[in-house]
């Protein structure tokens, strides 16, 4: 997944669970509100009431949506890091070589292919 520049004006992916969060803090809110105003006696405020839960739970949503695809960018930058090093990897190979034909009969293994 390519990564966001914040000079294009791209928002970090952070920024879209913050946003949620704060989406779902707002409709919490709201919600308090209109339990507070039923309970003094307001019955008109419940038919906001379905509006608010929905939108509630579309904000929980999105923050457990935002927060998972977060935590599988995360994951998904992270194998990128143990990328191999194949020059490393052949000079270690010729390193092995050169011991194991130290090692051995100089007269047995040439070093080179036959």
């Amino acid at each position: 997944m390519k990564k966001r520049d914040p000079s294009t004006g791209e928002h970090p992916p952070g920024h879209l669970v913050a946003q949620a969060e704060r989406q779902l803090a707002a409709y919490g809110a709201e919600l308090d509100l209109i339990i507070q105003t039923i309970k003094s006696g307001d019955v008109a405020a419940s038919r906001e009431l379905a509006t608010v839960v929905a939108s509630l739970r579309k904000a929980l949503e999105a923050v457990f949506s935002e927060r998972a695809k977060l935590e599988k960018i995360g994951r998904d930058e992270g194998r990128r890091d143990g990328e191999l090093d194949l020059a490393a990897a052949g000079a270690e190979v010729r390193r092995r070589m050169a011991r194991l034909r130290a090692a051995n009969d100089p007269g047995e293994l040439s070093g080179r292919v036959e």
